[in-house]
């Protein structure tokens, strides 16, 4: 195979993956995900367990969805395993660290000593805008993997919502998962209604193949 022909083949493919995300479902699913865990946070301590649940849950939704709404529609493309297992590897990373980063920052919130090192204590006093900065990272690394362009959009809208939480609050040495919640739950909304909107306009620009 020509050098040109693998170039091509794998721009072919970047744009079929784009193109099976126009339905906005990823944006939904992703986003109930988020305004799940901006409203479980309210929940008394033993509920929030079940956090782990809708994860299981909404892969398996996705996945029904997708055949019942975007397959019979563009129909099922087959992509390569090279691209299937480098996309899989870095979002798996992407997550990784993210969930590692995000749960060092949350400890700093617990009871920080005056003799803590200066990392510990700026991340306490800016925790809020380093919550926002981990999932603006996380859409703007998960939107260059998956060529979804509209990510980059979320990663802007996590660090304004987030910012202006910061700003809200009158004490934001003090962060509650209640505080990170509500950020979460507007972020999780706004996806939610976007995707939604979007999935109305993939539905009435392709019909079902028979």
């Amino acid at each position: 195979m020509a050098l040109s022909d693998e170039i091509d083949l794998k721009e072919m493919e970047r744009r079929a993956l784009t193109a099976y995300h126009e339905d906005g479902l990823l944006d939904i699913f992703w986003g109930g995900y988020l305004l799940f865990l901006g409203l479980v946070v309210f929940t008394p301590m033993e509920y929030r367990l079940i956090v782990v649940m809708p994860t299981a849950l909404g892969i398996l939704l996705y996945d029904r969805a997708k055949k019942r709404v975007t397959y019979p529609r563009l129909g099922y493309v087959k992509f390569t395993k090279e691209m299937e297992a480098r996309v899989l590897r870095d979002t798996i990373i992407v997550i990784f660290v993210a969930w590692f980063v995000t749960l060092a920052g949350l400890f700093t919130n617990m009871g920080v000593p005056e003799r803590a090192s200066w990392l510990v204590l700026f991340l306490n006093r800016y925790n809020l805008l380093f919550q926002g900065g981990v999932l603006a990272l996380i859409f703007l690394m998960l939107g260059r993997i998956m060529s979804i362009s509209r990510l980059y959009h979320y990663s802007v809208i996590s660090l304004l919502v987030f910012s202006a939480g910061y700003f809200y609050l009158d004490s934001p040495y003090i962060v509650s998962l209640q505080n990170l919640g509500v950020p979460c739950a507007i972020i999780g909304l706004i996806m939610v209604g976007i995707g939604a909107s979007r999935l109305q306009r993939f539905i009435g620009k392709y019909s079902k193949e028979v």
